[in-house]
């Protein structure tokens, strides 16, 4: 049985958590398998491996690292930690639980340097509303030398956003996200900004020159094409058969050194 298989075992054998959980993990499947080509591609296994995992969630991405055998921290709000199906899986599975209300200073880190070989970072660079100079710089104090961090996020230039974008400032409805978009989502679930590959590559340039960074546009989302949101489907069918209109990215940040931290966090 495979990962994503074994993961799947364990979401149907955990009827507790709802129907919520089962179609986040079927929305994404695609994405936890990339994720889980990608380690095993460019990550080696071992005890001695040690991963953090922001945004740990319903603990699909910690799951997959620990059944490769790296030590994982998994790192969330309380409203996830708190759930006790959440706290049951992370004993089964070894994982270190972290509990972070406020992520934007990553306080309980500042004495730890050079603990982790990986960093995980998925869904969650679109979440973020602080000015995030003091996050990664934690993080860049926190990765070894080698290091990596992966990140999946939404493409800014996605067909079909780009094109409502365009549609509702035309009309002169709105410029980026709506008011419907805010007030039909729980608190954690805005995207608030989301980036195009220019943008994340020049992000992590301004912070540190040891930061080296490679994107790759992708898809997980497979639409039907048919009702609801036929157009949003057919953009999107569109837009993923190029770079630039994909509706994802992955980014792959390797950090070969530690030699200089680049820009420092603005003052009031």
């Amino acid at each position: 049985m495979d990962a994503i298989k074994k993961l799947e075992a364990e979401i149907d054998s955990t009827p507790e958590s709802g129907a919520n959980e089962k179609a986040y993990f079927d929305f994404h499947r695609e994405r936890f398998r990339r994720f889980d080509r990608f380690l095993e591609g460019n990550v080696a296994a071992g005890t001695d491996r040690r991963v953090l995992e922001i945004g740990s969630h319903y603990l699909h991405t910690s799951i997959l690292l620990a059944s490769r055998g790296f030590q994982v921290d998994a790192m969330d709000v309380a409203e996830f930690w708190d759930l006790p199906f959440v706290k049951a899986r992370g004993e089964k599975f070894g994982l270190n639980p972290i509990v972070n209300n406020e992520l934007s200073k990553l306080e309980r880190f500042a004495e730890v340097v050079d603990r982790y070989d990986l960093v995980v970072f998925t869904e969650i660079m679109e979440h973020i509303t602080f000015n995030p100079i003091v996050f990664w710089k934690r993080i860049y104090q926190l990765l070894k030398p080698g290091g990596m961090i992966y990140i999946s996020t939404p493409n800014a230039f996605a067909l079909p956003n780009y094109i409502r974008n365009l549609k509702n400032a035309i009309l002169m409805r709105s410029i980026g996200i709506t008011v419907d978009d805010i007030l039909s989502k729980v608190t954690y679930g805005h995207h608030w900004k989301e980036y195009s590959a220019k943008e994340i590559r020049g992000y992590f340039q301004a912070l540190s020159p040891d930061f080296e960074v490679e994107i790759h546009p992708y898809h997980y989302k497979n639409h039907e094409l048919k009702s609801p949101y036929l157009m949003f489907k057919l953009l999107s069918r569109i837009g993923n058969t190029t770079k630039t209109f994909a509706d994802d990215l992955e980014v792959v940040v390797r950090l070969a050194q530690k030699s200089q931290w680049a820009i420092q966090e603005p003052e009031y």
